[in-house]
């Protein structure tokens, strides 16, 4: 799961964690494949919300809007790592399911946020400055 965890940060938001105060570990579990599918099924769906938020600001209301949600979003990120993280290794075939279900989606979302982040940056984060900080600790 560890490799699975570094694929969705390194592509997406690696500092994401770093930037946010530690989420609580949920106590460590048996790694079962359903367990690991769900945790990979979060994973998804906080960097899709959070690539919609993204894609959603056009303006400096629609920028002001986006700081609470994308807040929240990288909230359920450090949860979900820490999650991941006490949910310990699944085993190789668990693994290979995961990655085909995780890598097409981080080859979607990906290219997505660039384009979404790199229009916000060149309009100078419509005037936002807490979408800037939080866009930062992306």
């Amino acid at each position: 799961m560890k490799k699975i965890a570094f694929l969705a940060a390194a592509a997406l938001c690696s500092p994401l964690a770093m930037a946010q105060e530690e989420a609580p570990v949920t106590p460590a579990v048996v790694c079962t494949p359903e367990a690991a599918e769900a945790m990979v099924d979060e994973v998804i769906a906080a960097l899709t919300e959070a690539v919609e938020i993204l894609e959603s600001v056009q303006d400096q209301a629609t920028a002001e809007a986006a700081v609470p949600r994308m807040e929240a979003v990288m909230q359920r990120m450090v949860k979900a790592q820490a999650d991941m993280e006490a949910l310990g290794e699944p085993d190789e075939a668990t693994q290979e399911k995961l990655a085909q279900k995780l890598l097409p989606a981080l080859f979607e979302l990906a290219p997505r946020m660039e384009v979404a982040g790199q229009r916000i940056i060149e309009n100078n984060f419509y005037g936002c400055e807490a979408l800037e900080n939080a866009l930062q600790n992306l």
